[in-house]
């Protein structure tokens, strides 16, 4: 009887060992996690120098879509970023070109309408356009 009561109390603190160190590791994991996502940053280009960009240039804007032409092209406000959550109208106007084969990352291109506020990364082309 001495036996199994020894048996079931060691069995006991083995488990309890191995939930303290599972909790442990979900902690250290979790907080790398937080870590990581805080240092998650939108980065835009500033609506004044969009406006100095040339041929082959890289954009990243935020715009509040206000038309779209299906598979053609969104024109939109330029949203200016505050803060990580606050964007402003900016007063500008920019127009994107891009086809339906454009990958979108949460959503699909029909899900671009009037009203959508869209994260967009453009390549300046030859002619000045920006195409996403």
């Amino acid at each position: 009887m001495a036996s199994a009561s020894f048996l079931s109390s060691r069995t006991a603190r083995i488990w309890i060992v191995l939930l303290v160190a599972l909790a442990v590791l979900s902690f250290l994991a979790m907080r790398r996690g937080i870590g990581k996502a805080t240092q998650m940053k939108t980065e835009t280009t500033s609506v004044l120098s969009i406006a100095q960009l040339k041929p082959g240039d890289e954009m990243k804007a935020v715009l509040e879509v206000t038309a779209v032409v299906p598979a053609a092209s969104l024109t939109g406000n330029l949203l200016e970023k505050q803060t990580e959550t606050v964007y402003w109208q900016s007063g500008n106007k920019a127009k994107i070109a891009f086809d339906p084969t454009i990958p979108v990352v949460m959503g699909k291109a029909s899900d671009v309408s009037e009203g959508a506020v869209v994260h967009i990364t453009a390549k300046i082309g030859d002619d000045g356009i920006a195409r996403a």
